[in-house]
């Protein structure tokens, strides 16, 4: 028993959204088989078991790539379903992802370096998140249409500064300024790490599409159960 009727071709980030967004036992939504007519005790019924699904499944992502159900949460759950654990855990894998692509390519990694892309790390997940939710920006740039990013180079520079500033105890002008040209005049450098970290992210959605898609189909699947 169910709400929806093919619940199961449903994408990752609508799914969850939906999920983790509570039970609106009066709705009528597009895509909601109602029959005849439902008390409203039938519909929140039938909505909880569709969610107990969907969530369930991103369970048995959780025990296959605990990054990927990290990533779900993070992206497309409700804001307050997801706990700070999860957030963490998930920053933790993507900086590790990171220091292996960049080992893999013969760099060596400076303390600063890593220090400045975790801070880096959270602003352009979540500006992924965004993107791959509601959809990419783009601007029209010299009659040429082009991709407008959530996080600008001005705002991560901005996160990186703020960095600095508190590594060095000093938040003045004078020293904001500088900390700023510095990363404006070596920003060829950093955009790399920046398109190195949205590509980590891009690939772990891809994979976690296609993971979900796979178990949401498993009807053996057992039940999603909230601990208590």
């Amino acid at each position: 028993m169910g709400l929806v009727t093919n619940f199961e071709r449903w994408e990752l980030s609508f799914a969850l959204g939906r999920a983790t967004e509570g039970v609106r036992g009066k709705n009528n939504d597009a895509g909601v088989n109602t029959g005849r007519s439902h008390g409203a005790s039938d519909i929140e019924i039938g909505a909880k078991l569709d969610s107990g699904k969907v969530l369930a499944a991103v369970d048995r992502m959780a025990a296959q790539a605990p990054h990927l159900a990290d990533w779900s949460l993070f992206a497309y759950a409700s804001p307050m379903w997801n706990a700070n654990r999860n957030k963490e855990r998930l920053f933790e894998h993507v900086l590790n992802d990171w220091v292996v692509a960049e080992s893999e390519n013969g760099k060596m990694i400076q303390h600063r370096t890593f220090e400045r892309i975790k801070a880096l790390i959270e602003v352009i997940a979540g500006a992924l998140a965004l993107e791959q939710s509601r959809g990419a920006g783009v601007e029209m740039v010299d009659g040429e249409v082009r991709y407008k990013p959530v996080s600008t180079k001005a705002f991560l520079i901005h996160v990186l500064v703020d960095v600095d500033c508190a590594e060095k105890e000093e938040d003045s002008d004078t020293f904001r300024n500088k900390r700023k040209r510095y990363y404006q005049n070596h920003w060829a450098d950093w955009a790399k790490h920046v398109e190195t970290l949205r590509t980590l992210l891009t690939g772990y959605d891809l994979t976690a599409r296609k993971i979900f898609k796979k178990e949401l189909a498993n009807k053996n699947g057992a039940i999603y159960t909230p601990y208590h």
